[in-house]
């Protein structure tokens, strides 16, 4: 089985000679201008290795030398593994991959429509549909669990993945150094231990930066602790054109890209060799509502660009997509149709993330339904034809001939199923047939797929002694840390 994307057609937006003026640019800032490290353990490794440091200020100045010897290091393939291998994303520049979207705080019930803080079951639930969906090929914890004690929701999230799907689970929440170690303990755990875990990560971790030109502290120590641990990370970097980087979507992708070569290098010389992603998301300032324009043609175009500076670096890619549709429809659609075509034809290897409406922050379930057929088209049109003895069928021609047709050929069967895009959701019946059968729109029907997904999809759990080991990594963190309503036994 082949999975995710093939690719075929490809566009480029940006020359070598606009490649390598970004990529100077970028250098200067860092050597010039410098990024502000909250994290002292990087900012020590950073010195370490002839850069400038201002403690007082937490400024770092990178010499280009060293980001270069950096870059150097990297890997240029990386396999996000999966639960179930057949799942498995190898990042390699031959496909492309789509992640789900990730840590919404609110969900529309599908049911009651009611609009309330996310809980774990809507977790679990949204896991088991990405599980089941075939273009939503790496998951991440869609909701937050908010029903669960503040200082565990992420360690809950995690946890209801892992036991909810076979495929990959990347997160965005180890963002302090104990949470680092818990997650990766708890992906050690579903792994089959730390070995097999190195063998084969089943969990990776997304960190974002700080735009303008700023690395958290607590996202770096977190960082270097899993660069070690083997745990793949992507580095995000989001200046929003307009807000937090230039206007100009080039300017903002110079300011988005000094900041994750800037971690890219820290982890490499703390970590030679370390699984890292290049990613980037730069949505622009919507101006008349400040509202970040998630779905826009700028944000699409912007991920595109940063897929090419990535490849241009050897570096596996991850780029955004969102929407701020308010609700399922014909906003939401274009939003996603616009926000993925432009970088999975620039070929992104990663594409997160689909399913949230609000700028990221909603989960409507049939949304996630809705997006994966918007993939499955993309998909078709990406992987483009070719013209061969097989495709051109000349003999086949020949044999039917004038004023009759092809339906009952067996070459016909053959290429319907390779070569024809087949829509779960798209209605292309008549009106008549249509009509007849309810006049349901594309979002109802969306309704009643994901009705039936959860009625009927069934997800191997883990084995009872991990998920039990699991649950005891929870419980530990729950001691060690009061609660929202105070209780909690402090541990030293």
């Amino acid at each position: 089985m082949e999975y995710g994307i093939k690719r075929g057609v490809r566009f480029e937006i940006l020359s070598k000679t606009d490649l390598e003026r970004i990529h100077a640019a970028s250098l200067h800032v860092l050597e010039k201008v410098g990024i502000r490290i909250g994290s002292a353990a990087t900012r020590k490794v950073l010195r370490d290795h002839g850069c400038v440091v201002d403690e007082a200020s937490t400024l770092v100045k990178i010499p280009p030398a060293l980001v270069k010897e950096a870059l150097g290091k990297a890997k240029r393939t990386i396999t996000l593994a999966a639960r179930d291998p057949t799942y498995d994303a190898r990042l390699d520049g031959t496909r492309s991959y789509v992640t789900a979207n990730g840590n919404g705080a609110m969900t529309v019930d599908l049911d009651s429509r009611e609009r309330r803080p996310s809980t774990k079951d809507d977790l679990e639930k949204s896991s088991r549909v990405i599980d089941y969906l075939g273009n939503v090929h790496v998951h991440w914890p869609m909701v937050s669990s908010m029903d669960q004690p503040p200082a565990t929701v992420h360690l809950h999230d995690l946890e209801g993945s892992l036991n909810n799907t076979v495929k990959h689970v990347m997160y965005e929440t180890g963002v302090t150094l104990p949470d680092a170690k818990r997650l990766t303990e708890m992906g050690y755990l579903a792994a089959g231990g730390e070995e097999e875990y190195r063998r084969r990560p089943v969990t990776s971790c997304l960190q974002c930066t700080f735009a303008p030109l700023q690395l958290d502290g607590g996202v770096m120590d977190a960082s270097l602790f899993f660069a070690r641990a083997g745990v793949p990370l992507v580095f995000f970097g989001m200046p929003q054109p307009g807000a937090t980087g230039p206007a100009t979507l080039v300017g903002s992708l110079v300011v988005g890209n000094a900041e994750v070569l800037a971690s890219l290098t820290a982890v490499q010389l703390h970590a030679p060799g370390a699984a890292v992603i290049y990613g980037m998301g730069n949505a622009p300032l919507d101006m008349r509502t400040t509202v970040r324009s998630g779905g826009s043609p700028e944000h699409a175009l912007s991920g595109a660009m940063a897929t090419e500076l990535a490849h241009w670096y050897g570096l596996p890619s991850c780029v955004g997509v969102s929407a701020t549709a308010k609700e399922p429809g014909d906003q939401a659609v274009l939003e996603y149709f616009t926000g993925l075509s432009g970088p999975l034809l620039a070929g992104a290897d990663l594409m997160c993330g689909v399913g949230l409406l609000e700028d990221s922050s909603c989960l409507y379930f049939e949304q996630i339904v809705i997006d994966d057929e918007i993939v499955g088209a993309i998909a078709r049109l990406i992987r483009g034809d070719r013209a061969d003895e097989e495709t051109l069928a000349l003999d086949l021609i020949e044999k039917v001939g004038p004023g009759r047709n092809f339906l009952a050929q067996r070459h016909t069967l053959q290429h319907v199923k390779s070569d024809h895009f087949m829509p779960n959701l798209i209605d292309r019946r008549s009106y008549e047939t249509w009509a007849a059968d309810g006049a349901k729109s594309m979002v109802v029907r969306a309704q009643e797929k994901t009705r039936w997904i959860l009625a009927n999809h069934e997800v191997p759990p883990l084995p009872a002694d991990i998920r039990k080991e699991l649950r005891g990594v929870i419980e530990t963190a729950r001691r060690s840390h009061p609660d929202a309503r105070g209780r909690g036994t402090p541990v030293a």
